[in-house]
């Protein structure tokens, strides 16, 4: 049976090298997104400055969820003193190395005082003294720092900034400027410094810069082992020794994951993004090699009659298609995989140009996401071709014959009757979850739907293709050879021509809702960050924070009214659903309610926000539908260290696009944020104020390093980032699919046009001129392209309406006409190439040659 399928597939080219393109495609597609998935579950980077510990300790980075990814904390997770004392009483411990990191900034030496904050190659962290063991640094100038404003330096930062032993150097923390003399100069350790510039103190000073040490926590603890100690079995006994205590023990390529705390967040990141995204590229890739095999199938009932005429059995028609798809699937499976880690590299590459994944994120290169594509590229188009293959090969041998010549006028009843079912679905998902359940439930069902919508639309597209050519019969029966050719063949092969409508439409339709939901996402945190604020001037700085002491320096001054001090971190919302507790990592800000009315307004619908006090929380209303929480519930938080709260919701907000899902009291959150620095400080003038404010703001400016005067409008225009990045994450991962759909596009346009050669010969044997033929086609694909584009928007519009009442809660999305306007426009042209060409390629030659060739 593979020798007679080896043999059509050579003689049959054309359709099959169409099968084989979707296959290998969707195979890439399957793999990249495979790649990203165990990139995300285990890659991670090389430590630097932890590389000479034996074993590292450090706080638990990640929230256990049963069944699920374990997302990561937001910020970093401290290590008590309790673990330093009983880690240096386990057997073959040497040493414990106590390390405080502190992010920092290092400014311009203007005239003895700080200036412009430098740019540095990687971000600068200060640390104690004695953490130099760890690395080690090997002190190759100068001395180790002895006083509080002394500091030295590892050599490249201090060819970076021109700084030498003797030097003053401008560090700051946030907003807290410091000058500090250059004492010395460091080699750093053999593995070099890839991701950061390090500055190192007195412990004592290394200690009083970080706002978390009360001389009690610490960013890490580094162990150092006896000679000839075990790394693993040291790392083991400290593991016992510790556990009552907690803390989490790392060793060799796993400190990394520790010392880089951006590395946790990208593989949380790509976790929850491919295990999202793999399963609808997945039924995607399915559906267009489906389409694919059908229509190549569809072509070639003639031939399966004819076999079915000379007594060849359903059973051998079968084997043989099956046969067929099973070599080129594998094939193009096979050599998908190969451009598949190809594209996973250019996706880490996008996501590290909008922001959301650091530039050296290594991908996992093992070898299971080709063997998963392979697999499932394989059993998709098997189980599509045997789909395909069912109906003719059990079909009697004379009706075989006669469909062969004249397509069924009519589809089947349980092909009509699944294709409404499945329309009335995903018109139920789309529209009726987000009125009946509203939240994150119900923007999932809405995305989700577009894809029902469009397999209920492929399976009534017979259906619609004879209704639009029905409805353009008196516009094409204009053109009397032409315009009638065109109307019966519309009609006649409705099939046929629906195979070319399904694709297009697919296209049309991804393109329309991503853009409908980019710009409702995006317009909408837009306008509720910008009529939000309402505060006169905004603080805000370009490094690490604003130090948390501005906050009353900037509240003394004259004319001052209300000063709203705002901390932004992340949080983790854990709630039930469908009988499963879901973790749900969330936006949130930490507030003073005092004189909030003043400076910040968060359309407040339930409850009030001067209850924000204590244990308390307020949340935005589609959080709190997510997590079927009212006012006086209590909410579900572990806040960004780790620190598991349960906080009575005290209001109910509608702006949650523009400032967050959560909002806590200030003082609950900020000390639990890695830097101990507020976002931004909102500051509204009293009435009768003056110009003096102004004045005061941009004097404290001038002499605050990395601070920033901003008016409302400005600030607002400074989240749009944030938002943008978020929508750029969604359109990278979707541009993918919707690339391999317009390949797919192409690819089964072009196969449709080409396979009809043997009928533009036969029309033109019996009188049809070229020119008439092409104004057929010209005809026919103006059906086709009109109808994808009638479906296509047909079926974008539900979900887009159902993604804005998730989004907004309200039922008009934001659709920009000139981009919907381009993108129907982009379709019907790629729709126009793709027949034009192949029919002007089908129409060259003599007439009689083709007839017998297609035989």
């Amino acid at each position: 049976m593979f020798d007679i399928a080896w043999s059509t597939i050579r003689n049959r080219k054309g359709g099959f090298v169409a099968a084989f393109i979707a296959v290998l495609c969707g195979s890439a597609v399957i793999t990249a997104c495979g790649v990203l998935l165990m990139s995300g579950l285990t890659s991670g980077v090389a430590p630097e400055r932890y590389a000479g510990a034996t074993v590292m300790v450090g706080g638990q980075q990640y929230e256990e969820v049963t069944g699920d990814f374990d997302p990561a904390l937001a910020e970093r997770a401290r290590v008590p003193e309790s673990v330093a004392r009983k880690a240096a009483d386990v057997e073959g411990v040497r040493k414990v190395v106590r390390d405080h990191t502190v992010e920092m900034t290092l400014q311009r030496d203007d005239r003895g005082s700080p200036g412009q904050t430098l740019a540095l190659d990687h971000p600068l962290h200060g640390h104690g003294w004695s953490s130099t063991e760890l690395g080690p640094f090997e002190l190759s100038e100068g001395r180790k720092p002895a006083g509080d404003r002394e500091t030295t330096l590892d050599v490249e930062l201090a060819d970076q900034a021109g700084l030498r032993v003797g030097d003053t150097a401008h560090l700051s923390v946030g907003t807290s400027a410091g000058a500090y003399e250059v004492v010395g100069l460091v080699e750093p350790p053999a593995s070099g410094l890839d991701r950061q510039s390090a500055a190192f103190f007195t412990d004592g000073r290394a200690a009083q810069l970080d706002q978390h040490s009360n001389g009690d926590t610490f960013t890490a603890l580094g162990v150092l082992g006896e000679e000839g100690v075990d790394a693993e079995e040291l790392a083991s006994q400290v593991r016992d020794g510790i556990a009552p205590f907690g803390g989490l023990v790392y060793t060799g390529e796993d400190m990394g994951n520790l010392e880089f705390l951006d590395i946790g967040g990208s593989r949380t990141f790509l976790a929850m993004l491919s295990g999202s995204f793999g399963g609808t590229a997945l039924a995607v890739v399915i559906f267009v090699v489906a389409s694919t095999l059908s229509l190549v199938i569809h072509q070639r009932r003639r031939e399966l009659a004819m076999l079915r005429a000379i007594a060849a059995t359903p059973r051998q028609v079968q084997r043989m298609i099956g046969s067929e798809v099973l070599l080129v699937s594998s094939a193009g499976a096979l050599l998908g995989t190969l451009p598949g880690f190809l594209v996973a590299g250019l996706l880490r590459d996008a996501f590290s140009r909008v922001g959301v994944l650091p530039a050296d994120f290594p991908l996992s290169l093992n070898p299971l996401p080709a063997v998963v594509s392979v697999l499932l590229s394989v059993l998709g188009a098997g189980l599509a071709g045997y789909v395909s293959a069912y109906r003719i090969a059990k079909t009697r041998p004379v009706e075989a014959l006669s469909e062969s010549e004249v397509e069924p006028s009519e589809i089947g009843s349980a092909r009509r009757t699944t294709g409404v079912v499945l329309v009335l679905f995903g018109l139920v998902s789309a529209i009726g979850m987000p009125l009946a359940i509203p939240g994150e439930l119900a923007l999932a069902g809405a995305a989700s739907s577009l894809l029902t919508l469009m397999v209920g639309s492929a399976l009534l597209g017979p259906i619609l293709v004879a209704s639009a050519a029905r409805l353009m019969t008196p516009l094409l029966r204009r053109s009397r050879v032409s315009g009638y050719l065109a109307a019966a063949n519309s009609s006649a092969n409705a099939r046929r021509l629906s195979s070319a409508v399904v694709p297009l439409a697919l296209g049309a339709a991804m393109a329309l809702m991503q853009l409908s939901m980019l710009h409702t996402v995006q317009d909408t945190a837009k306008e509720q960050a910008t009529e939000g604020v309402v505060a006169d001037r905004v603080l805000t700085s370009a490094s690490t924070g604003l130090s948390t002491e501005l906050t009353d320096e900037v509240r003394a001054f004259d004319g001052v009214g209300t000063v709203t001090a705002v901390v932004r971190s992340q949080v983790i919302l854990t709630y039930g659903q469908l009988d499963e507790r879901i973790s749900k990592p969330s936006s949130a800000q930490g507030l003073d309610p005092r004189g909030l009315d003043r400076t910040l307004d968060l359309d407040v619908r339930e409850g009030t926000l001067d209850d924000l006090r204590g244990d308390t929380v307020a949340l935005s209303w589609t959080a709190a539908e997510t997590a079927g929480l009212e006012v006086g519930d209590t909410a579900d938080l572990t806040l960004g260290d780790g620190k598991e709260e349960k906080p009575e919701v005290v209001a109910i907000y509608g702006n949650g696009l523009g400032f967050g899902d959560v909002t806590l009291p200030h003082g609950a959150l900020v000390g639990h944020t890695t830097d101990r620095q507020n976002a931004a400080l909102l500051v509204s003038a009293d009435q009768d104020a003056g110009p003096g404010v102004d004045s005061a703001l941009e004097r404290l400016a001038e002499r605050t390093p990395n601070l920033t005067v901003q008016d409302g409008e400005e600030f607002s225009a400074t989240q749009e980032s944030e938002f943008a990045q978020q929508s750029w994450t969604n359109i990278i991962a979707n541009g993918l699919l919707l690339l391999y759909v317009l390949i797919a596009v192409v690819n089964t346009l072009v196969m449709a046009t080409a396979g009809r050669s043997r009928e533009f010969a036969m029309l033109r044997l019996i009188g049809t001129s070229t020119r008439q033929a092409r104004q057929m086609m010209l005809m026919e694909t103006s059906v086709v392209v009109l109808t994808a584009l009638a479906v296509g928007v047909a079926i974008a519009i539900p979900p887009a309406v159902g993604s804005a009442l998730a989004l907004t809660g309200q039922p008009l999305p934001y659709v920009q006409p000139l981009a919907w306007g381009g993108v129907l426009l982009f379709v019907a042209l790629l729709g126009w190439l793709s027949i034009s060409l192949p029919t002007r390629s089908a129409l060259r030659g003599r007439p009689i040659d083709k007839v017998y060739a297609s035989d």
